[in-house]
């Protein structure tokens, strides 16, 4: 198994083989969230009028997105995985829109099968990349905006790849501990709550929490449906 290390968008249209596109804070945290609190289907948008046109095709949806970290006009959620864990989407059908993850997804044209990157199933990605074993991995750390380093991504691609090595990987409280500052101060300042609460903090850091992957299918050139598998 070949494993390549890619960035940003630019690295997401290089990726191949089996790919994991890597958002931690926050868009595949909170798309983890809403498997677990019952979102029958989450299809992903690069574009927000996609997702306002997908909206009228689909049976009263919930939009949730940002841009550069604040809510979208006229959806319905932030990308916050706390907030989304804070109610029960059961039966809804979710369009999700942000500004590097769900970007990452669409513009990984040349991948052979896509899932989704963060630390609350970290250890299900391994193993079902490992069931896989395809010749070639391709992690690409989406950063910020998809355009600059992120420290979550980038630690995110070290400790997935110690995974797939059989090598050490770091403790829950480790990795708080490196990302607490500068990556997470987003979360703790008070003029942020309302878009960044200090839980997202926690939240996006739960290690493991479910034992889930995320694939990710086309639909359409601008539309991706996410799939939730259970891992063994």
């Amino acid at each position: 198994m070949k494993i390549k290390n890619f960035k940003f968008l630019e690295g997401a249209a290089k990726a191949e083989g089996l790919t994991v596109i890597i958002d931690v804070f926050r868009a595949y945290t909170t798309a983890a969230y809403l498997f677990a609190n019952q979102a029958e289907k989450i299809f992903i948008v690069s574009k927000v009028e996609t997702a306002r046109k997908l909206k009228k095709e689909l049976n009263n949806p919930v939009l949730i997105g940002e841009r550069k970290g604040i809510k979208i006009e006229d959806f319905d959620f932030n990308n916050s995985p706390y907030f989304i864990s804070q109610h029960n989407f059961m039966g809804k059908e979710i369009i999700l829109s942000t500004s590097a993850g769900t970007k990452g997804i669409i513009a990984a044209e040349n991948a052979a099968e896509v899932i989704t990157g963060s630390f609350v199933n970290i250890a299900a990605a391994a193993e079902y990349i490992k069931s896989k074993n395809p010749e070639t991995v391709s992690l690409v750390a989406m950063g910020n905006n998809g355009v600059t380093d992120a420290d979550e991504d980038n630690l995110y691609a070290d400790q997935l790849a110690n995974l797939l090595k059989g090598k050490k990987t770091l403790a829950q409280a480790e990795i708080k501990a490196r990302l607490r500052s500068p990556a997470g101060d987003r979360f703790f300042a008070d003029e942020t709550q309302s878009e960044m609460p200090k839980q997202d903090f926690e939240y996006c850091l739960k290690l493991n929490k479910f034992n889930f992957v995320i694939r990710a299918e086309q639909i359409d050139s601008d539309i991706y449906q996410l799939i939730r598998k259970e891992v063994d």
